[in-house]
């Protein structure tokens, strides 16, 4: 199959665009109000749209709640959520936890592309991440 070269030069200039401006996939630590320190680290800030071997299509997030001696803390709600003009076309599973050995583990997937900001609020913290959302990128028919 022979790839159009323009949707690739568009791809690669947004996956180009996007790690320039996405978030650091680990984040330095938040100080809460209970003096826990919160951390937000994302497993993919770039996801691809169907099923592209070798592209991710979902992204994990994971929350890290420390002390001040930095020991995990149990127990502590986590919750996760998108901006409004995504919560028809994203998921996150689950969107509420309790830190178990400190963190808290989720799933983003999204039904449509773009760039979506996840927030997370622990306690009186709120850290946000920026996934970018690709489409599937379409081969050409080189007899069209």
């Amino acid at each position: 199959m022979v790839w159009s070269v323009p949707t690739l030069c568009l791809c690669f200039m947004l996956l180009w665009v996007s790690t320039a401006c996405a978030p650091k996939h680990h984040e330095s630590a938040a100080l809460s109000e209970h003096g826990y320190r919160v951390s937000l680290h994302v497993s993919h800030t770039l996801i691809w749209l169907g099923s592209t071997p070798g592209f991710p299509q979902a992204a994990e997030l994971i929350v890290r709640v420390r002390d001040a001696q930095d020991r995990p803390v149990d127990g502590i709600a986590v919750m996760f959520s998108v901006e409004p003009s995504w919560t028809q076309s994203a998921s996150l599973t689950p969107a509420e936890a309790l830190t178990r050995h400190g963190d808290v583990h989720t799933i983003f997937q999204a039904s449509t592309t773009g760039v979506v900001y996840v927030m997370v609020r622990v306690d009186n913290v709120t850290r946000q991440a920026t996934i970018t959302v690709m489409g599937r990128p379409s081969p050409t028919n080189p007899g069209a």
